[in-house]
């Protein structure tokens, strides 16, 4: 079940289906008109988005395992564990005799453990000009992986797909805008308000229907089923799909991006 429930768009979204106030048809023509525009604008920036991603993958793949996310420590076994996080890792560092140890520290860390050190163990300025040069020395051994690691991202491709996809998902978001803020309750813009809550509020794993299905999905399929026979356009064809494909995941949808 999704933990995050926001059901205003849903809820809209039956009255919409059932208790739609009647709108003048060369009103509601144009009003769908700009809506199935909008909705045809964000669906090619969630393919385009879905392609640059995949391209993302691919480059990303080709990175030394140090230049990539992983765990952030090691057991005396020598296996990673602990917290997934970006910082790279670094590779001189051994298994401990005993517990665990930060193979991919952060500047933050530094300054956490020289300000440590500086409490308990430096107890006059000596002590502490050498716990601050150790704690330099720590960074700029940081700073220098970073630096090689967007070097290799460069190299790869990676720096500039990653200045797509933001740009692509922020022309996803410019059109999402739209049916936000419109306040003509007209099925078209409800039902796309629905799928499009559907991809902020659910899990790329829900379903609507059958075994752990999801209680927003589950409702956005009542709604959307409902406003079907009132949708045209491409709204139409992804509420249909969505419609008619309960047990497939979210991330199997067409407006769903990756």
């Amino acid at each position: 079940m999704n933990r995050g429930l926001s059901r205003r768009g849903v809820v809209a979204a039956l009255a919409a289906a059932f208790a739609a106030k009647p709108v003048h048809v060369a009103i509601a023509a144009s009003r769908d008109k700009i809506a199935l525009a909008r909705w045809a604008e964000r669906q090619a920036a969630v393919e385009r988005l879905s392609g640059l991603s995949a391209a993302y993958g691919a480059a990303a793949a080709k990175r030394p395992a140090w230049a990539a996310a992983g765990l952030d420590r090691i057991d005396q076994d020598g296996n990673p564990c602990g917290d997934l996080v970006s910082w790279p890792l670094d590779t001189s560092i051994t298994p401990p005799p005993l517990g665990w140890r930060i193979v991919r520290p952060s500047l933050w860390r530094c300054r956490e453990n020289f300000d440590f050190a500086a409490r308990v163990f430096a107890l006059n300025s000596m002590g502490r000009a050498k716990a601050r040069e150790t704690m330099r020395a720590r960074m700029r051994a940081i700073v220098a992986r970073l630096r090689e690691r967007n070097r290799i991202n460069d190299e790869l491709g990676l720096t500039e797909l990653n200045r797509q996809m933001e740009a692509v998902t922020q022309a996803i978001i410019t059109a999402e805008d739209y049916f936000h803020e419109c306040e003509e309750e007209i099925p078209n813009v409800v039902a796309a308000r629905v799928m499009i809550g559907l991809t902020n509020d659910c899990q790329q794993d829900a379903i609507a229907d059958g075994n752990g299905y999801c209680g927003t999905m589950a409702m956005a399929l009542v709604a959307l089923r409902g406003l079907l026979p009132s949708l045209s356009g491409l709204i139409r064809e992804h509420a249909a799909f969505f419609a008619g494909n309960p047990t497939l995941p979210l991330s199997a949808m067409p407006f769903a991006p990756v």
